[in-house]
């Protein structure tokens, strides 16, 4: 008998939120790539939705201010969805305006679509223009990418977390890998001429195009990407 695999994806998000829109949305992305029934999908798809409403009714009633989460676990046969209350603020939380979501992959690149679902859900309900969005999404996508590709090195012993953080003014965009780290001044300017058919370099280059404020942070092992609704003055 061959080894059980397992696959561990959590989604963590405030009540303040439409938690089952967005929980329903990493859900059907799942079901896509997976060999249920179709009347299996159904119901997990119900199941879900349910998850995100109940937990956002408690969440709004009892504890307005913690976030819930969302566990959702793959196997070859099965889906299950667990819902765990956070009883701990989010570390990085700036301000009371702001809004946090976590997304905690496993280091596959067959996850990295869920990334691109939960980006578009939340730029959906944001004033960012739809060019802006995309670009915003585009970024995200690399940042991701590059987290399991080259941090992780596809090792599925580790993960990759993404943290996104709604204020009044701008979206931050926080991501972890587990890896070495890097050095960015030694990553290649994929623009220089002898760079040209080299592929390396170019997710940097596009994220730092397309974003106001790119920090890399712990080596390189964090990437803190900010994004302004409005165009911030200089100094």
């Amino acid at each position: 008998m061959g080894e059980r695999t397992e696959q561990v994806i959590t989604l963590s998000l405030p009540s303040s939120m439409q938690q089952a829109d967005l929980l329903e949305a990493v859900v059907a992305e799942i079901l896509k790539e997976t060999n249920f029934a179709e009347d299996i999908q159904e119901r997990i798809h119900l199941a879900a939705i349910e998850a995100g409403t109940n937990a956002n009714k408690n969440d709004n009633r009892a504890r307005p201010s913690e976030q819930a989460t969302f566990q959702l676990t793959l196997t070859d046969d099965e889906l299950t969805i667990n819902t765990v209350a956070d009883t701990e603020a989010f570390k990085h939380k700036a301000s009371e305006t702001e809004q946090a979501i976590e997304l905690s992959l496993p280091s596959s690149m067959q996850h990295v679509y869920l990334l691109d679902v939960v980006v578009s859900e939340i730029l959906r309900d944001t004033d960012f223009a739809e060019e802006v969005r995309e670009q915003i999404n585009l970024a995200a996508i690399e940042a991701g990418t590059n987290a399991i590709k080259h941090g992780n090195k596809e090792d599925p012993h580790k993960r990759a977390i993404i943290l996104f953080y709604l204020d009044d003014d701008k979206l931050t965009i926080v991501i972890e890998d587990e890896g070495d780290g890097f050095t960015r001044k030694e990553v290649a300017d994929p623009l220089d001429p002898e760079n040209l058919l080299k592929s390396s370099g170019r997710g940097i280059f596009l994220m730092e195009a397309y974003m106001d404020s790119v920090i890399y942070e712990a080596d390189g092992t964090i990437i803190k990407m900010v994004k302004y609704k409005e165009t911030p003055q200089l100094p």
